[in-house]
């Protein structure tokens, strides 16, 4: 599991991030009310992960099947700005969640070109 101090959570968002929260942006976004999973992109050392947030069972799991560029202690520190904006964006819309556990998932293909 990630620990984070009070000192590494912000106590506001930029007004940018409200128009993700009611679905205004992207184009073709939703409102976050009733999100069960996020997605989001990761790139540590120039190599990209997919996260999915579980916000029920509070995980973050990062596809990754190539263990070889990344070790886990980076992948959580790169992962640590994220999780304070999850946060944020989640208390803005009622939503409270623990500090996710994170699991890596290392079945998926790898992908074949660069």
């Amino acid at each position: 599991m990630l620990e984070l101090d009070e000192t590494d959570h912000p106590t506001e968002l930029l007004k940018g991030f409200d128009s993700y929260l009611e679905g205004e942006f992207p184009k073709h976004g939703q409102k976050w009310e009733g999100c069960t999973h996020l997605y989001f992109p990761v790139c540590s050392r120039s190599h990209w992960h997919v996260v999915e947030v579980d916000i029920a069972k509070s995980t973050m799991f990062i596809y990754d099947p190539d263990r070889s560029y990344s070790m886990d202690d980076q992948i959580r520190s790169n992962l640590k700005p994220m999780i304070t904006i999850l946060h944020m964006l989640l208390k803005k819309n009622n939503i409270v969640i623990d500090t996710p556990a994170i699991e890596r998932m290392t079945t998926t293909s790898i992908q074949s070109n660069s």
